[in-house]
């Protein structure tokens, strides 16, 4: 029968055929509140078709969806087309998870999705090594669905994980993370696009002042957090001051709203 987990499926054990064999072409993407679909499940939906690198279909009727709906796909846009990496493509019917690398003047960072297939919530171990990372040192995680940001760091083993719990039935969770690189400003993320990074078009880190742009199709209204070596002391873009909050351990998030493009200035001690 038709169902989007078999959809999502054969996504999966698909992707890494892209840009090899053919355009990664996932199903469409559902978002109206009609189906029986959870929001959980539409999350995981987005996330395996942005991850596969391929082509972005919606079945919707656009003018009618709530903006809640909309935003989801508006942050698919502009498509990551990058062919992923499935680590447990042969251990199961169905993998688990997904990685994508990617890079860009800021740097590298990994795209890290993990999917809970069970028919109800659980906790999950968020683990590099699963996903053939073996990269030693402290590292930032941001999620991309419920914006939460994490720090942590690898064992002696060289094993790095997290606890995620109450991950709903056919829900995910979706990573941006880097290493930490201490004494510099770095971008961990933001609800602005899946990717979490490529919506930054220029990064320019100065010793008290960090410029950097922000590049979107149309409208945007989100925020964006930043690691900085010192307190925060200003914050613009295009001249008008942004609201900041501290979360801890260097980690600022801002508010930000603007049209197709964004230059951003943060002075800090």
């Amino acid at each position: 029968m038709p169902a989007a987990r078999n959809a999502l499926q054969n996504s999966l054990t698909r992707a890494g055929l892209h840009r090899r064999w053919w355009i990664n072409d996932p199903d469409c993407l559902l978002l109206r509140p009609e189906t029986r679909l959870t929001l959980a499940e539409i999350q995981t939906i987005a996330t395996v078709i942005a991850l596969s690198g391929g082509s972005l279909l919606l079945s919707d009727h656009i003018p009618a969806l709530p903006p809640e709906r909309l935003r989801i796909a508006e942050g698919l846009l502009p498509l990551i087309g990058e062919r992923p990496y499935i680590p447990d493509w042969c251990d199961g019917p169905t993998p688990q998870r997904i990685r994508v690398d990617l890079e860009s003047s800021m740097g590298r960072w990994l795209l890290l999705a993990l999917i809970n297939w069970d028919d109800c919530s659980r906790d999950l171990i968020f683990r590099l090594s699963d996903f053939r990372v073996k990269i030693r040192g402290e590292f930032y995680a941001r999620e991309y669905w419920s914006g939460e940001s994490y720090q942590f760091s690898s064992s002696e083993q060289g094993e790095a994980d997290l606890l995620v719990k109450g991950v709903p039935a056919h829900g995910t969770v979706l990573f941006a993370v880097r290493q930490r690189q201490p004494g510099e400003p770095q971008y961990l993320g933001s609800d602005l696009h899946i990717s979490q990074g490529l919506e930054v078009s220029e990064w320019s880190p100065g010793e008290s002042e960090l410029t950097f742009s922000l590049k979107r199709p149309g409208k945007a209204c989100g925020k964006f957090e930043l690691a900085l070596p010192g307190p925060v002391l200003a914050a613009r873009s295009r001249g008008k001051p942004l609201h900041w909050s501290e979360l801890g351990g260097g980690r600022y998030l801002f508010d930000i709203e603007f049209d197709k493009h964004a230059a951003v200035e943060v002075r800090y001690a």
